[in-house]
């Protein structure tokens, strides 16, 4: 019997223009008249201006949409939730009603072929135990020359246009029970900064209530959980939010700001963690050398945040 075909998620908060053209790009994809797609709109905070806020909902009840996918729904929140508990409280309300979900929030362009790779990539790891999400991204230009497989396992989550199951979202800890967990065991700790050191201090960050963010939250659920993400050999996934007006990705260069032009289907096998593959990933998410000791001083000398 085959799956029904997973939704996708979209969230977006004040930026019109972003929304539109992953929106557009989406609706160009293969597969996209056959998807439910679910648009979830922030609410207003103070200073944020009203004009951009009612932009954005207005590109996300453009009927048209519904001419584009298998139906379309719309979340206007009337007051402002934050990153976070939008995306959580969105894809935990989508797989109350679906088994899988994609997720992408308004600052992606996908591939063609976005939807039938990550429909194909949520079908072939839906019982496979050790996967705890997908991605159709990819942040590494070249993979080192051994490396055969169409996939990599990684102990990194992605939020760079990802998707996963109703049976792992429902068990994870979104409170600070799993930032002690990991912060508190040193093999976790290793874990979580295997695929780039950035990780740890950003776990420290949200521990000291310095950010609010889903994804740290969600990927040190994983490592504590011993599960990866699947991450595809050809990139699918170009992010636009280093243009300066993404709260979280600031200004400045993609990792990765290549769509791969003629990708292929891989063969999904259930691959480990490749060693060559995990350096390639540090150097790509560790950033310059004087961040990686930026990092280290400020782990080395701020108190225990668990």
């Amino acid at each position: 019997m085959t799956a029904p075909v997973p939704p996708v998620v979209v969230f977006g908060y004040d930026r019109p223009a972003h929304l539109q053209r992953t929106l557009r790009c989406l609706a160009a994809t293969d597969g996209a008249r056959e998807t439910p797609l679910y648009l979830f709109c922030d609410g207003p905070k103070a200073g944020t201006d009203p004009v951009r806020l009612d932009a954005v909902r207005y590109v996300a009840s453009d009927p048209g949409w519904a001419r584009s996918f298998a139906f379309v729904e719309l979340f206007c929140a009337q007051a402002n939730k934050g990153l976070a508990s939008s995306i959580i409280d969105g894809v935990t309300t989508v797989l109350e009603r679906h088994e899988r979900v994609i997720v992408l929030e308004d600052d992606l362009l996908v591939s063609p072929d976005f939807l039938t790779y990550m429909n194909a990539a949520l079908a072939a790891y839906a019982d496979r135990p050790s996967v705890g999400s997908v991605t159709g991204f990819c942040p590494l230009p070249a993979l080192p020359a051994h490396y055969a497989h169409g996939v990599m396992a990684v102990p990194r989550n992605c939020s760079h246009g990802w998707g996963t199951w109703r049976d792992r979202w429902d068990r994870v800890t979104w409170d600070t029970a799993i930032s002690r967990r990991v912060w508190q065991d040193r093999n976790l700790r290793r874990r979580l900064n295997s695929a780039g050191d950035d990780r740890l201090s950003r776990l420290r960050r949200q521990a000291l209530g310095e950010i609010d963010s889903w994804s740290i939250r969600f990927g040190a659920w994983q490592v504590a959980e011993g599960l990866d993400t699947i991450y595809p050999r050809d990139n699918r996934v170009l992010n636009l939010g280093f243009d300066g007006t993404g709260v979280h990705c600031g200004e400045g260069a993609p990792i990765n700001d290549v769509l791969a032009t003629d990708p292929t289907l891989p063969d999904f096998d259930l691959v480990a963690p490749d060693p060559a593959i995990l350096r390639a990933f540090r150097k790509a998410y560790s950033g310059p050398y004087h961040r990686r000791i930026a990092r280290k001083l400020r782990l080395a000398f701020v108190p225990d945040p668990t």
